[in-house]
């Protein structure tokens, strides 16, 4: 059973913010959540054989080819600094 803290840390990982009223109705849904993937871990895949799609379907492929259609030196005007057609960029770590 996950608690208002976990749900309050999961949220801010996912960089969700849940007011302090809604807490209690979402550590309610969370639980529901979990609980339903647990009944879903002890459903018995033995025969079942692993799909990428569940329709029957090819996809259609085009031809792999290469286009640049940049223009380099358009887009280098713009840069403060550059060398060899890069954008040089402050240092971060030493």
């Amino acid at each position: 059973m996950t608690d208002a803290a976990t749900v309050r840390d999961v949220a801010a990982l996912a960089r969700l913010t849940i007011s302090d009223q809604d807490i209690e109705n979402v550590t309610v849904e969370f639980n529901q959540t979990l609980e339903l993937f647990d009944a879903l871990g002890t459903a018995d895949t033995t025969d079942v054989s692993p799909m990428i799609n569940p329709l029957d379907t090819a996809q259609r492929l085009r031809p792999d080819n290469i286009e640049t259609l940049v223009d380099r030196e358009g887009l280098m005007q713009n840069a403060p600094a550059s060398e060899e057609d890069y954008f040089l960029v402050p240092r971060v770590l030493d």
